[in-house]
């Protein structure tokens, strides 16, 4: 198996810096999901806790589940000093699959940022992890996501009917997939 440190490494952009998020990351963060509109299609509320954010990049500075088969990485992504957002991956070695996320702050939005970050994290978990497919679940009513997921390759393949229920109401997700060729 390839060495922790090296699964969830340092990854550069030409605009990015892709840092392996720890838990010195969280105040950061913690300004990035202050604004509501971040969490329109997440189950998740603004953090409030600044100690919470903390233990929960501490938790998964371990970079596996509990059970030792998914790795969990996570990078917080910065333009020059300013924290930008964030891109996730759950990797199931097992399977040569990936399921990835992204959060952005609403200032990002629309800068390409949120692709770059993207396209980096997607070559790192091929090349470097084997991964073969990737797998991104989003919400049916976050039009933005659907469309950069489609901008990177992904092809919608499944509906999930009230796949979450949050904030009073049920949540549709479109999933997602494209399998690992080279990016260009």
């Amino acid at each position: 198996m390839t060495p922790q440190a090296d699964l969830n490494p340092l990854l550069t952009t030409p605009r990015l810096r892709l840092e392996p998020q720890v838990a010195a990351h969280a105040p950061a963060m913690l300004a990035v999901l202050a604004d509501p509109r971040v969490h329109s299609y997440l189950p998740s509320n603004p953090p409030t806790d600044p100690e919470a954010l903390r233990g929960r990049y501490e938790r998964l500075e371990s970079r596996r589940s509990p059970d030792g088969s998914e790795l969990w990485l996570n990078w917080t992504v910065f333009r020059d000093s300013a924290a930008l957002g964030t891109v996730q991956a759950t990797v199931h070695p097992a399977e040569h699959l990936a399921d990835v996320a992204y959060v952005f702050a609403p200032a990002a939005w629309g800068q390409g940022y949120a692709s770059e970050a993207m396209q980096a994290v997607l070559e790192h978990l091929r090349a470097t992890l084997g991964v073969q497919l990737f797998r991104a679940s989003i919400d049916t009513r976050n039009v933005a996501s659907q469309r950069l997921a489609e901008r990177l390759g992904f092809v919608r393949v499944a509906e999930v009917k009230a796949a979450d229920e949050f904030k009073g109401a049920l949540s549709d997700e479109f999933v997602y997939e494209r399998t690992a060729a080279p990016l260009g």
